[in-house]
């Protein structure tokens, strides 16, 4: 068994974060043991909850700030203490102290890159520059989740090579068309309602303010569909104002953090994105196998995943093609449903979580074969 520490900023819920409890539940059956460190006090936590649920270790280790020397040699030592053979970062935080503790321990480092840089403040962007510096320098391997995002950072570091791996899910388990009817009853009070689903964290780069402008100018045009957005974060308050000052609250629903986002995936008619910014986005991977048409901007990996055949990619930063693309899709219920056979068909071929550990485990034994280390023999 190899033994793989994944550091992580947060587990808050959120797309890296919901890949992490993936491989947490997968690792096992792939000869992998993996711990998993956060960087931050995650209680309580869904993905916490879920990564102890799969019997996987996880701590926190919260520090008021990233340069917390006694965090650093702890991690340092804990790394040689649990026999880890590779470490994997993720996110900012993580891909920063991450990468030079196990440096320091003489231990494999993978660095996960989720996204594109930009930068927020002077902060973040200092933040950003040491990022590049540490990675470039000193992680064994530069891992994206996907071509654009690899694209995007390739000239940070001096021309070292970025391996990609395009980021995995889960198939749903079946939903029966009895319980397909009750969700959507519930949530729209009458099942025969189109729903339009989106899911995520709220933040500025989900643009979720032009979401609800495409959504307005839906409505004008046919009044029948309902908008369901899953997630919560930062913009909540400014997108329920958004909601509010449309008069939209009765055909907009905030669902909030959720548990059952699969079977609501499951039970609606089309997933929408609005996004100025995204690398490999989960949600959309998760729709398309649950069998969802997407209509989604043209930003990130978005457009290498979604087809022609699989949904209808738009401009970011226009709500008027946004919703004029969703009022052509839900008029055509025949395409609709060609779309999302189309979508799950793509999904279980490219993005199964079966190809994605595959890949991680040829990964791991590659940095592994040339550290000298026998982990994964």
């Amino acid at each position: 068994m190899t033994r793989v520490a994944i550091v992580i900023d947060s587990l808050w819920i959120g797309g890296a974060q919901r890949l992490i409890a993936t491989f947490a539940a997968s690792a096992s059956a792939y000869d992998i043991t993996p711990i998993v460190v956060s960087l931050q006090d995650d209680n309580p936590s869904v993905i916490l909850d879920s990564i102890r649920s799969a019997g996987v270790r996880a701590l926190t280790v919260p520090s008021q700030s990233i340069f917390n020397l006694k965090r650093l040699r702890w991690l340092i030592k804990f790394f040689g203490d649990e026999g880890i053979d590779v470490v994997q970062t993720h996110l900012l935080y993580a891909n920063i102290l991450g990468t030079i503790a196990a440096h320091i321990a003489k231990i494999p480092v993978i660095a996960t890159l989720h996204s594109t840089h930009v930068d927020k403040g002077w902060r973040i962007s200092l933040l950003r520059q040491m990022e590049n510096y540490i990675l470039r320098h000193y992680a064994t391997r530069i891992l994206a989740v996907g071509n654009k995002v690899a694209v995007a950072n390739q000239s940070f570091y001096g021309g070292r090579k970025v391996d990609v791996i395009p980021n995995g899910i889960p198939a749903p388990e079946a939903i029966s068309l009895q319980a397909r009817n009750q969700i959507r009853h519930d949530i729209a009070g009458d099942e025969t309602r189109s729903i339009i689903i989106t899911v995520g964290r709220f933040s500025t780069a989900k643009a979720y303010e032009d979401m609800i402008e495409a959504f307005d100018l839906l409505r004008k045009k046919d009044q029948k569909p309902l908008l369901l957005m899953v997630g919560k974060g930062s913009t909540v308050d400014s997108v329920k104002a958004k909601i509010n000052s449309l008069r939209l609250d009765q055909s907009v629903i905030l669902a909030g953090e959720r548990h059952d986002v699969p079977q609501l995936l499951a039970s609606s008619d089309v997933y929408a994105s609005s996004s100025h910014r995204e690398g490999l986005p989960l949600a959309v991977l998760e729709a398309m196998m649950a069998g969802l048409p997407i209509v989604a901007t043209s930003v990130g990996d978005i457009p290498n995943v979604v087809t022609e055949d699989t949904g209808v990619i738009v401009p970011p930063r226009n709500p008027a093609m946004l919703a004029a693309a969703l009022e052509k899709l839900l008029g055509d219920p025949q395409r609709m449903l060609a779309m999302g056979k189309a979508a799950r068909k793509r999904a279980l071929t490219e993005y199964s979580v079966d190809v994605w550990m595959r890949r991680h485990v040829a990964l791991y034994m590659d940095v592994l074969k040339f550290h000298g280390n026998k982990g994964m023999q």
